[in-house]
């Protein structure tokens, strides 16, 4: 049987398969497509397509044959980021109406007095005040008002809201009001989505949490059509199984349950490339890796320090806190389709806007009149223009020379080649920078990380951010075009849940926190069962979210020991003191508190297999490029090689060739094959044998 992983990004769809189709010995195939913006299901369809005769076979014969598939999507985030989402009203406690614009009445930048927020996703006039009242131990003190929640429907219904986010002081600790509100919504306007924060992000801080909940509003009908759409399109060819949906916590879940939640869908496909960072060092041995995945929109970063993924409790997006659990990915407008533009003062900016698939960068002969990156890596003759994409789509030399010349090199006086150079650079420190805020920023020392090259672009970039931050080497997987979804080969199916619990150290009730976790363990085995995983490969680890008592923001600290007793509290002390000084480098005796339980739920012995490299050796061809990008000076000839070319080390200058990625290897620099279809970039081979 098959297993299929898809990533649509925003400007390719990636694709990778491993398995067996009939008697056939295993088979392991990846490809890349532009992605479909007007009708992404007939995109996904599309490529499933292409996929299915690389197999050797049709469509419908290729999904007989198939055993799951799993989907990452930007969708979700692509609707947040263009507010492309549907009108949204939000229920509050009354007087509570303006949370959303007070926000922590906090400046991002205290210096700078004009800064803008983010806009308000929800206008005032659709944020309507219910009378109800929680205290702070989900005690109701006033009941609900089901009047006003019928009246507020009625208000919806003349704005023709698609979707109403149900947000109320305290629900996290008491669900009741949420719950019957919902029930009254559906009852007078059945057809619009209600999103409950009893539900999305059961925890403590009112903005944080009501954020979260009217996001997920906002953005979840486009996902739900989205995936009933890619159901009826997969249903015309005999695929009547769920389609498995990538989530922000870097597990697996159904499309069913995922139609109700598109805000833990938001950085599905980036956590795809975390599963497979993680899964990747540990294949090699490395403990500290960084994933630098640059592909057509966006450079996204992800660290892994001590072999395993690290979710946070809470992280922002455009602005936003999100309250939910998240692997934390960093992302920049820095890919291969961010458009270079020059400022009145001279200044050249790279991104953050895209050209994305379609008209694209100039030289994709599409109709794009913008210069990108990748138009400045085919001007410095870094990409080869006849087999980008695998040859599916030539490149045209001539739209990229006039779309630089116009926009960059006519404005700064410059010649092509060097307005090229500048983007290049530019572009390379806007990666290096971004480089230095996952680590030197926040205490890892990148001299001890390996880089993991992913996405189409950045082996263009991997020697020159090695050599800026003085990281040892950068290894470079035959699959890194398509990583994340490679990553979603791997990745586990889980359900996670959060339960507010406020218990400071003086009220320590060992029986309480057992009681609870209980409760959580009986809720995942349902989940997990729901979704095919059998008990004997059920896996549940605990967090505590933990802070100091008056400390502003938790930390997340795991428990390994099994069922609470009194004495356990020291075991929690120290478990807490430990994870803080990890963190900041520092600890005090101090009183402390638990926030919040976190819950994982997942599926054991899952593994990524990884792809191996071509076997065919070729003729080693020479090219004229920009000596500058190497360590030379002026234009130079380069030999170019293919990834099966690779059987003794290859030193550079050099250009190597895979199947969707290219990559650069400067002078002082060298390439050898380090595993089953995984090379590895160093500096000054000293003891290896030279070509």
């Amino acid at each position: 049987m098959i297993k299929i992983a898809i990533d649509t990004g925003g400007t390719f769809t990636d694709y990778t398969s491993v398995g067996c189709l009939g008697d056939q010995p295993e088979q392991r195939i990846a490809l890349k497509n532009p992605t479909n913006h007007d009708h992404p299901a007939q995109g996904i369809l599309a490529g499933l397509k292409e996929l299915a005769m690389v197999w050797g076979t049709d469509l419908e014969k290729l999904l007989a044959q198939t055993e799951k598939i799993s989907l990452g999507t930007t969708l979700a985030l692509n609707a947040l980021l263009e507010k492309k989402g549907v009108k949204t009203a939000l229920f509050t406690t009354a007087g509570f109406r303006d949370a959303l614009e007070i926000r922590r009445a906090q400046l991002a930048n205290q210096w700078d007095l004009a800064i803008e927020n983010p806009m308000v996703l929800v206008p005032r006039r659709l944020r309507l005040g219910i009378e109800q009242r929680m205290d702070y131990q989900g005690q109701i003190i006033k009941p609900l008002n089901e009047a006003a929640v019928r009246a507020a429907c009625q208000k919806c219904r003349e704005a023709e809201v698609k979707a109403i986010a149900v947000c109320y002081l305290f629900s996290f600790l008491n669900p009741e009001h949420e719950k019957r509100t919902a029930e009254i919504i559906r009852e007078e306007l059945p057809q619009v989505f209600v999103s409950l924060s009893a539900e999305v992000s059961p925890r403590i801080r009112e903005y944080e949490r009501t954020t979260t909940t009217v996001i997920n509003a906002y953005c979840t009908p486009v996902l739900a059509d989205y995936l009933k759409n890619v159901k009826k399109e997969l249903a015309a060819f005999g695929w009547d199984q769920p389609i498995h949906i990538m989530k922000n916590s870097g597990g697996l879940s159904d499309s069913g349950a995922l139609e109700n939640f598109g805000v833990k869908t938001l950085l599905s496909g980036p956590a795809g490339g975390a599963v497979g960072n993680e899964a990747l060092g540990k294949a090699l041995g490395r403990t500290h890796t960084v994933l630098a995945d640059m592909g057509g929109t966006s450079f996204d970063l992800h660290v892994v320090s001590g072999g395993v993924n690290q979710l946070v409790p809470q992280t922002e997006l455009d602005g936003y806190p999100l309250s939910i659990p998240m692997i934390d990915i960093r992302s920049i407008g820095a890919g291969g389709g961010s458009i270079a533009h020059v400022e009145a003062g001279g200044r050249v900016l790279i991104g953050p806007d895209s050209a994305g698939s379609i008209p694209g960068p100039a030289c994709y002969n599409q109709g794009g009149e913008q210069p990108t990156v990748t138009d400045a890596l085919l001007v410095l003759g870094l990409i080869n223009g006849d087999n980008f994409l695998g040859g599916k789509l030539p490149l045209s030399m001539d739209q990229a020379v006039k779309a630089i010349k116009e926009k960059v090199a006519d404005p700064l006086n410059l010649s092509v080649q060097d307005a090229a150079r500048i983007i290049y650079s530019i572009t390379a420190e806007m990666m290096a920078d971004a480089m230095r805020l996952v680590t030197t920023q926040k205490g890892n020392d990148p001299r001890i990380y390996s880089l993991i090259s992913a996405g189409g672009a950045f082996g263009l970039f991997a020697a020159r951010i090695m050599e800026s931050l003085q990281m040892p080497e950068a290894l470079i997987p035959v699959q890194g075009p398509v990583f994340c979804s490679w990553g979603m080969l791997g990745a586990a199916c889980r359900y996670d849940i959060n339960q507010s619990i406020l218990m400071e150290k003086r009220c320590w009730d060992a029986k309480r926190l057992n009681t609870m976790v209980a409760a959580m363990k009986a809720e995942g085995t349902v989940q997990l069962e729901r979704l095919g995983v059998e008990k004997s490969r059920q896996c549940f680890d605990l967090m505590l979210e933990m802070r100091y008592v008056s400390q502003h923001h938790e930390i997340s600290v795991p428990w390994t020991l099994g069922e609470f007793s009194p004495g356990s509290i020291t075991d929690v002390e120290q478990a807490f003191y430990k994870t803080h000084e990890a963190i900041y480098e520092y600890a005090e005796d101090k009183e402390w508190e638990i926030i919040d339980l976190h819950l994982a739920c997942s599926e054991r012995d899952q593994e990524n297999i990884l792809f191996p490299s071509s076997k065919a050796i070729s003729r080693v061809t020479n090219k004229i490029v920009a000596g500058e990008v190497f360590n030379c000076q002026g234009e130079i000839a380069v030999p170019v090689y293919q990834a099966g070319d690779l059987k003794k080390p290859i030193n550079g200058p050099a250009l190597i060739d895979f199947a969707y990625t290219t990559l650069i290897v400067p002078h002082g620099f060298y390439c050898i094959c380090e595993d089953e279809g995984i090379f590895a970039l160093r500096k000054e081979a000293t003891d290896e044998p030279t070509n």
